[in-house]
């Protein structure tokens, strides 16, 4: 443990910007950063690594297995949101307002909240040829961001997908 005051080089290399932050290292290897008091997020963080350096030698996981990982969290539900923080408490303004519109159109949906997992927020990026999050996914098919959502909704094209989904 750093008292982040007292080692601002330390601070300032780990581009530290909440107290308590977390940083999980391998070695001189980044595996996970979680600012703020987040003990689901160091839950999540510990287990995955944890599991990770089980499963291969290095702890890391190869392209395979990591493509195997997120097709499996995106077919967790029906209705999957991938975004930062979870839906009773988002740690964006596009992740709040995706959550907002799902549950004014009545989606029941599962979430995973991606700033628990480097892994799983860079895989979802190029899995899913998308940059931003939040990204929702319906029936293990990438549907888009929160303004495709939004434009969805205001077609008529959101509530078409859900039932026929």
């Amino acid at each position: 443990m750093i008292e982040a005051e007292d080692q601002p080089d330390i601070s300032e290399s780990f581009e530290i910007e909440a107290v308590p932050s977390l940083i999980l290292l391998r070695g001189h290897t980044l595996l996970n950063r979680i600012s703020g008091a987040d003990a689901q997020g160091l839950q999540a963080a510990l287990a995955s690594h944890l599991n990770g350096a089980a499963g291969t030698a290095h702890g890391k996981e190869t392209p395979e297995e990591m493509n195997a990982r997120l097709k499996t969290l995106m077919n967790r539900s029906k209705v999957m949101l991938f975004m930062k923080g979870d839906p009773d408490a988002p740690r964006c303004g596009f992740s709040r307002q995706t959550v907002e519109i799902l549950r004014k159109q009545g989606v029941q949906f599962d979430y995973f909240d991606i700033l628990s997992d480097d892994a799983v927020r860079s895989g979802l990026k190029v899995i899913n040829n998308w940059p931003t999050f939040p990204q929702l996914i319906v029936d293990g098919e990438f549907v888009g961001g929160l303004d495709i959502i939004k434009e969805m909704v205001s077609t008529g094209e959101f509530q078409d997908l859900l039932s026929s989904a």
